[in-house]
């Protein structure tokens, strides 16, 4: 039975002591996991090994992906480190492993603690719901943690409540687009006091480098100033902050590097690469607080996410918040197509551009769905994956308005605010508001991209379900596209819909032919 010793860092554990060899290959595995493509990764490995019988290393492979590293030469990390190492959020998956295989253990916390002050408060007139308190209180007796709350259930007012009573400096909330930027400034600054005024949050992104004790960053900005290259989080990410970051970069990649604090929203993205490197380059961050309504990712690697937050400490979904009132029920209607049916296109664009882009029938049926919506004094969103799309339903849509992130930042914040304002009754936008953005009088979806991401799907329905003075109900319609590919994508959405249990599902007849 081996002996040995988990050294815990703000960033990784280092394990001194000799595992042996089913011991260790055990870890590897529970600290790893199957990609997307494992299987296809699987049958090219036996291929190459029958062509060339020297690669015995890669023989009996079983496409798991280890988070595990042995050395500099085959560490994955952003930064290069010796010895045995894995991240410390992947603590509680390691040392439950070696309980259950008996491995003796010693767990030494090598962090330089950081202590909290109480500097800060929240303004008096923030009125706390129930489960907030709960959730500020549970991220504040633990050094880090992943808050799973659905849309509408006050992210930004439990973050506030976070940074309040943690007082450590300096603090990064990150967000994953310019528009919640300006969004999550405004709200720290509207519920965060110091000495009874308002505190000064620093903004580093969207054009802008102000840095303050408390600080909101794009993941753009941050990723680009640390010399990582900025990729899309998947086909449909149109979010982008292409900041000049030139002499500002110092200051920037010090403050990361300084950062006692992290939050960071919509971790569904941190298990990519770039993502990946934020976290590793935080090497002062004591307290990492992650926060989404769907903390997973449909590519399976949802252990990176765990890696740099740790495990789930809080749990609020959509059905809890409509039973008390602080979400509306969506009734979700499945609307079956089945005219492009029998299409031969072989790849995937190809499809997708005959059956959903230039599909006028389908067209057709969401101008006459978001003109009936509006004519009974509905506030509608249409979402779509592309520009051609988007120019094409608005068009077709009397009176409505098309955005996407070729737009500017003050175009759409202005946009924003007739939103709120209900002074415009149909919206068609890209993926730029998929995520976090906060517009009350919407009741109305109308899903015009299909897509295959379950955490867009929720993320999608939850822009319509915040309650809103005469706001009763919400309405979703979304396509059960009856074709190669889409078909597939329709039912995984229709799955995620259904782990709500207070989500109406109608699945209706007959449909577009």
């Amino acid at each position: 039975m081996s002996n040995i010793i988990l050294s815990v860092d703000h960033n990784v554990t280092y394990i001194d002591g000799r595992l042996n060899k089913e011991e260790y290959k055990g870890l590897k595995k529970c600290l790893g996991y199957l990609p997307q493509d494992a299987f296809f990764k699987i049958k090219k490995n036996k291929e190459d090994n029958e062509k060339d019988k020297k690669q015995k290393w890669k023989q009996g492979w079983d496409g798991y992906v280890s988070t595990l590293c042995w050395n500099r030469k085959f560490c994955r990390c952003h930064i290069k480190k010796d010895g045995t190492h894995f991240k410390s959020g992947s603590l509680s998956k390691a040392t439950e492993f070696f309980k259950e295989k008996n491995v003796s253990y010693k767990v030494i916390d090598i962090r330089k603690k950081i202590p909290r002050t109480n500097s800060l408060s929240l303004s008096s007139a923030l009125e706390h719901r129930d489960y907030q308190q709960e959730v500020i209180e549970k991220s504040l007796n633990t050094d880090r943690g992943i808050i799973k709350a659905a849309t509408g259930s006050g992210k930004t007012v439990m973050a506030s409540g976070i940074i309040a009573g943690s007082g450590v400096f300096p603090t990064i909330f990150y967000v994953t687009s310019k528009d919640l930027l300006l969004q999550a400034k405004s709200e720290i600054e509207r519920f965060v006091r110091r000495n009874g005024k308002s505190v000064e949050v620093g903004q580093i992104g969207a054009g802008k480098k102000e840095i303050k004790d408390i600080n909101v960053m794009t993941v753009q900005t941050a990723v680009r100033s640390l010399g990582g290259v900025w990729v899309k989080y998947d086909d449909e990410d149109n979010n982008k902050d292409d900041m000049e970051i030139g002499t500002s970069k110092r200051e920037i990649v010090g403050l990361i590097k300084e950062s006692k604090l992290m939050i960071c929203d919509e971790i569904q993205h941190w298990a990519a690469e770039t993502c990946q490197i934020i976290s590793d380059s935080s090497v002062s961050c004591q307290y990492r607080i992650g926060m989404s309504a769907t903390p997973w990712r449909d590519k399976g690697d949802d252990i990176l996410i765990d890696a740099c937050f740790g495990k789930i400490i809080a749990e609020i979904p959509a059905s809890l918040l409509i039973k008390k009132g602080y979400l509306v029920k969506p009734q979700i209607h499945f609307i079956p197509v089945s005219n492009m049916r029998g299409i031969k296109w072989s790849s995937y664009p190809k499809v997708y551009k005959h059956a959903i882009t230039e599909n006028s029938k389908r067209n057709n049926w969401i101008s006459k769905f978001a003109t009936g919506l509006s004519e009974n004094n509905r506030k509608v969103l249409i979402l779509c994956r592309y520009i051609a799309h988007g120019k094409l339903l608005e068009k077709l849509i009397p009176n409505s308005v098309f955005l996407h992130g070729s737009h500017s930042a003050k175009k759409r914040k202005k946009h924003l605010e007739k939103m709120r304002e209900g002074d415009i009754k149909v919206t068609i936008a890209t993926s730029i508001f998929d995520e976090g953005i906060d517009c009350k009088p919407l009741d109305s979806l109308i899903l015009a991209g299909s897509g295959k991401s379950s955490t867009r799907a929720l993320q999608r329905v939850g822009r319509i379900l915040r309650t809103c003075k005469g706001k009763k109900d919400a309405i979703v319609i979304d396509f059960l596209d009856r074709c190669k590919y889409m078909e597939a994508h329709s039912r995984r959405r229709e799955r995620m819909y259904r782990t709500e249990p207070e989500f109406d599902i109608v699945k209706n007849k007959g449909g577009i032919s």
